[in-house]
C-alpha cells in the first residue's frame, strides 16, 4: 500500500500556518496543503480527532499533529538532513514570544484596522484556496465569524494604538538581539526562533518571498501603521532572512 502524503491544514491568512508550511519546506518533506473557511473549521478539526480547532493541523499517517510548534516538532523529528534540524538551544523561548505576543499583536493590529469596517478585504484572505462547499458553508457563517474574532482580539477603539505601542517595543527588544550583526538569533544557522519571529512580522514586513501566506489586506490606517516601520533594522531583517532562507524553498514547492 502507498503511503499518502502528508496533508498541512491551514488558512492562507495565518501566520502561524506560515510558520509551519516554512519548517516542513526547509526539512524537503512533501505535502499536501489544504485550507478550511473559518467558522467551518471548527467542525471539521473535530471531525479529523484534532484536540480543538486551532489551526495549523498536519494530518499524517501516525495520526494528527496540532500547533506550529508541534509542527516543527514533527518536521525536526522527520527531518532526512539532522544539521538542519530547527530546534536549537535557546530557540523555543524566542518562539514562544513571538507566538504569544508578537504574532497575536500584529493579528490584533490587523484586525482592529480592518474587521470594524472593512471586514470584505479580510475575507478573501481567510476563505484562499478552499473548496466550494466549505467556502459555502464558510460564507454563510462570516458574520458570526467577524463578531467571534472582534471579541477574542478585543478589538477596542483603543486596539490598534495599544497593539501599535506593544509592537514598538518588541521591535526594539528585537532589534537589541540583532544589534551585533548577527543574521540568525540564535547560533549560525537558521532556528525554529527565526522562523517564528520572521513568519509572525511578514504581515508586516511584506516579503517578496513568502510563497502560499496570503497577508492581511490593507486598509489606509493599517498601510500607514506599516509605513512606520518599513525601515526599521527589524524589518529588513525579516524581509533578508526571506530572502535568504525561503526564497528557494518556495520555488521548489510549488
Amino acid at each position: 500500500m502507498t503511503e499518502t502524503k502528508p496533508r498541512l491544514v491551514t488558512f492562507g491568512i495565518s501566520h502561524y500556518c506560515e510558520k509551519a508550511r516554512w519548517a516542513l519546506d526547509w526539512h524537503g518533506i512533501d505535502y499536501e496543503e489544504i485550507s478550511w473557511a473559518p467558522g467551518v473549521h471548527q467542525i471539521l478539526a473535530k471531525r479529523c480527532g484534532a484536540e480543538s480547532s486551532i489551526l495549523p493541523i498536519l494530518l499524517h499517517g501516525n495520526g494528527v499533529t496540532q500547533g506550529s510548534d508541534n509542527i516543527i516538532d514533527w518536521a525536526d523529528q522527520n527531518a532526512r538532513e539532522r544539521d538542519r534540524v530547527l530546534t536549537h538551544s535557546g530557540a523555543s523561548v524566542i518562539e514562544r514570544r513571538a507566538d504569544d505576543v508578537i504574532g497575536i499583536h500584529v493579528r490584533r493590529l490587523g484586525f482592529a484596522r480592518t474587521l470594524p469596517r472593512f471586514a470584505h478585504l479580510v475575507k478573501p484572505a481567510f476563505f484562499s484556496n478552499t473548496a466550494v462547499p466549505n467556502r459555502l458553508a464558510g460564507n454563510m457563517m462570516w458574520p458570526i465569524t467577524v463578531r467571534v474574532i472582534m471579541k477574542t482580539y478585543d478589538i477596542t477603539p483603543s486596539a490598534a494604538s495599544d497593539s501599535r505601542d506593544r509592537l514598538n517595543g518588541e521591535l526594539d527588544w528585537l532589534e537589541s538581539l540583532l544589534s551585533d550583526g548577527r543574521p540568525y538569533l540564535t547560533g549560525d544557522r537558521l532556528s525554529r526562533a527565526d522562523i517564528a519571529v520572521a513568519s509572525s512580522l511578514a504581515h508586516i514586513a511584506r516579503p517578496a518571498d513568502h510563497g502560499r501566506f496570503y497577508p492581511i489586506p490593507l486598509s489606509d490606517t493599517l498601510r500607514a501603521d506599516y509605513a512606520l516601520w518599513q525601515d526599521r533594522p527589524a524589518i529588513r531583517w525579516v524581509r533578508e532572512l526571506y530572502r535568504d532562507n525561503r526564497h528557494t524553498l518556495v520555488r521548489a514547492a510549488a
